[in-house]
């Protein structure tokens, strides 16, 4: 109850700021920044990875995908998921794995069934072989080893061009089957090659 002989109370003062707008602004963009930094990162590593950083992965920390079938006789680790293909060829089944990491990458392990003839002969069919996979593409061989024989398997490894496109190929002929592990890149860098050669491996009977 308010009497007449109550005091009366004292204004309080509240202090009152205009705050500064280019502060807001600041910390609106800081936000904004951070947000964008988390999709990009989210987005690139697990949802749509551009192929640069799988094929970093691929090459430099292990990544990549294995494919390993005894059916097909061979394993090999390849930067995404392969895609099996088959086809027939006058011996058989021929077995084709493909990765597309995409811009401009591609990577191909092949077995195709051979004739105790063909592996008589390796030195003339390997040197044909590299030079048709060539010829297919219109591209330059600017590098290519001697046929190796070894005790079962001969092996014979190649490079060729066109433009800015490269392939490296390894060759390996055994008395019944040729494996081809190819890798196709957009500029020449060998460490996606090498990557595929040192994890194929043959599985079955030599």
């Amino acid at each position: 109850m308010i009497t007449e002989d109550a005091e009366p109370l004292e204004a309080v003062l509240i202090e009152t700021r205009t705050e500064n707008p280019l502060t807001t602004v600041f910390a609106w963009i800081g936000l904004g920044l951070a947000v964008f930094f988390v999709v990009f990162w989210v987005w690139t590593r697990w949802i749509d990875p551009s192929a640069g950083g799988v094929i970093s992965r691929y090459v430099n920390d292990g990544g990549g995908v294995l494919f390993e079938s005894p059916r097909d006789q061979f394993s090999a680790t390849l930067p995404t998921k392969p895609v099996r293909t088959t086809q027939q060829n006058e011996f058989g089944t021929v077995v084709t794995v493909t990765s597309n990491p995409g811009d401009g990458y591609q990577f191909t392990v092949t077995k195709s069934p051979e004739s105790e003839a063909t592996a008589a002969d390796f030195k003339t069919v390997l040197n044909q072989i590299a030079g048709q996979m060539a010829s297919r593409e219109k591209a330059e061989i600017f590098y290519q080893s001697e046929v190796l024989p070894l005790p079962d398997v001969a092996l014979k490894d190649f490079a060729y061009r066109k433009g800015n496109t490269y392939w490296r190929v390894r060759l390996q002929l055994l008395k019944d089957r040729l494996y081809t592990i190819a890798a196709k890149t957009p500029s020449d860098d060998e460490g996606p090659y090498k990557r595929i050669t040192d994890s194929f491996q043959i599985l079955g009977p030599r």
